[in-house]
């Protein structure tokens, strides 16, 4: 089976650039070595179309089940281009395969939890029996008991990068970390607490859309608010491939700041067979928006934003935190108003605007119901 891995330590493109300083990089530098077939016409600067470069012969009967993974963690970066290859890099080596498109994998489930980061083009999976496409920049978490398949229509080049964890180690990394935020919260609910259900998770970052801070079409590694995951991504893929002194406890780390930069800056639905989870998931999307626009939220904003009914978000509150859309929206502005009343010097009628009321008069008496005290009384005395 010599003839057809290309083993990493023995690269040519290895030996030549031995440190790509993020996945980004590493990247455009597999596309030049590997599949671009443009060169340099002599005499001149211009760029033209030329025969593909000589490649080894990779046959197909060597496609060997990539997918399947031993250890607790491992990465695997594929690439595939418009005309069908497929590049896969591991641990074990390169590997080549040319397929005839458009192609559909075979159904299949995992015995670790995937992580899918589309790092260019676009990426086709069948998920819970509907045909899905995820973007550059998006993620998606699937469970060891979600049936699925990859599809390939070869409408553009498209690079992955596939992260598996095994579930126990999974655990160990969740209960390893100490601090009782979004990413515990919803990972431990997500990720734990779901594993009965067929369920996956896809993350969309949260983009700014002003034009300068947009990433170059067709790339999730390209802006420079993709630098730190870039880096992240790297030190995995670098760590897996060439381990040594010190590399579980980096990948450990690497992976706790991965989770925590995918939980503060990405906009996350879980999708499951289960009406349970697809309710919590969505109540965990709702409290962090609450959180996070608490000031000026709206019924009708919420409605845009989730498409469903506004009177759904009282329901599902009651339900499962036993209070209401307004009581629960006035407790943040209230535990807002008391934090700024105690660690600033802003006029109360500035704290009152921060939390969201534009009535002084009526933010007094809000807020004396809500602590049994005045603001006044509530900076000197609490």
């Amino acid at each position: 089976m010599a003839d057809w891995r290309l083993q990493l330590t023995e690269d040519v493109l290895r030996r030549s650039r031995p440190a790509f300083p993020t996945l980004g990089e590493r990247l455009a530098a597999y596309e030049d070595f590997y599949f671009r077939s443009v060169t340099k016409k002599a005499g001149s600067g211009e760029e033209a179309a030329a025969e593909p470069c000589s490649r080894q012969s990779f046959p197909e009967s060597a496609a060997l089940d990539i997918r399947q993974v031993q250890s607790a963690f491992s990465t695997l970066l594929c690439f595939y281009d418009t005309a069908g290859n497929e590049y896969t890099f591991s641990r074990a080596g390169m590997r080549h395969v040319r397929r005839t498109l458009p192609w559909q994998g075979h159904y299949h489930t995992h015995d670790y939890i995937e992580i899918l980061l589309c790092l260019k083009g676009s990426f086709r999976q069948i998920l819970l029996g509907e045909p899905r496409i995820f973007a550059a920049g998006e993620v998606v978490i699937t469970d060891k008991n979600l049936e699925h398949a990859d599809m390939l229509e070869g409408k553009a080049d498209t690079a992955v990068l596939f992260l598996s964890l095994q579930a126990d180690y999974l655990d160990q990394l969740l209960s390893s970390y100490g601090s009782r935020d979004d990413l515990q919260r919803f990972f431990f609910h997500a990720l734990q607490k779901q594993r009965k259900e067929q369920s996956y998770i896809h993350l969309r970052p949260n983009r700014d859309p002003s034009p300068a801070a947009a990433p170059a079409p067709g790339s999730a590694l390209d802006a420079a608010s993709g630098l730190q995951l870039s880096r992240l991504l790297e030190t995995l893929v670098e760590e897996d491939y060439f381990p040594g002194p010190g590399s579980e406890d980096i990948i450990r780390g690497s992976l706790i700041r991965l989770l925590s930069l995918l939980c503060r800056q990405y906009s996350t639905r879980l999708h499951s067979s289960d009406q349970e989870s697809k309710e919590r998931a969505l109540l965990y999307e709702l409290e962090r928006y609450l959180r996070l626009h608490f000031a000026t939220v709206t019924a009708a904003e919420l409605e845009e934003v989730f498409h469903y009914h506004r009177n759904f978000y009282n329901l599902l509150l009651q339900k499962y935190r036993e209070t209401t859309f307004r009581d629960y929206l006035l407790d943040i502005r209230m535990r807002h108003a008391a934090e700024l009343l105690k660690n600033t010097r802003l006029p109360v009628r500035e704290v009152a605007l921060a939390a969201g009321y534009h009535n002084s008069s009526h933010f007094y008496h809000l807020f004396e119901r809500h602590f049994g005290v005045s603001p006044a009384i509530y900076r000197t005395d609490f």
